[in-house]
């Protein structure tokens, strides 16, 4: 069993927080926080909210934005509405999401994940939106989503939604 681990409130990306260091095996996920994530951020692409550990290094991440989404059976079922009177409907999009590989295994990603819900459901009442989509890239990602609830919009594609009015 591992051992508990302290870490910050989910807060948006600052200046003050150590990414340089910031390693979950994952080059390309790394590369972004590193490299792009405040200027994507300043350019207002997305918010990248993150976590950190006592000594101020990241230990986990992820981005949110705004998207659109074609209106298809599948998705009105999913998020319980019976008809749209627009051809593209919004919500929000998980995009990047990242756990510090010394971290991996302690349900840090789906407290993450679960953080991402909570805040677009947040601002969804001030906004509009009643969803959270995905995109995972690979088989076991499209399988852990759903083991959080997302549900895959259909066969041919990997897209994945969790109604905003599901979120606590």
């Amino acid at each position: 069993m591992s051992s508990a681990v302290e870490l910050s409130p989910v807060v948006p990306l600052g200046r003050a927080h150590v990414v340089g260091d910031f390693d979950s095996g994952d080059p390309d996920i790394d590369a972004f926080l590193r490299d792009r994530a405040a200027t994507e951020q300043a350019m207002g692409f997305s918010q990248i909210y993150v976590t950190s550990d006592p000594a101020g290094s990241v230990a986990g991440y992820f981005t949110v934005s705004p998207v659109t989404v074609r209106v298809e059976p599948a998705l009105l079922r999913t998020i319980g509405v019976g008809a749209a009177p627009y051809p593209l409907i919004g919500g929000f999009l998980l995009g990047r999401l990242g756990v510090a590989r010394r971290l991996h295994g302690r349900g840090i990603g789906a407290a993450l994940v679960m953080r991402a819900a909570q805040i677009t459901k947040r601002e969804a009442a001030l906004v509009g939106g009643s969803f959270l989509a995905v995109g995972p890239g690979t088989g076991g990602l499209v399988a852990w989503y759903a083991r959080l609830d997302f549900v895959r919009l259909g066969e041919k594609t990997r897209r994945m939604v969790l109604p905003l009015r599901a979120v606590p």
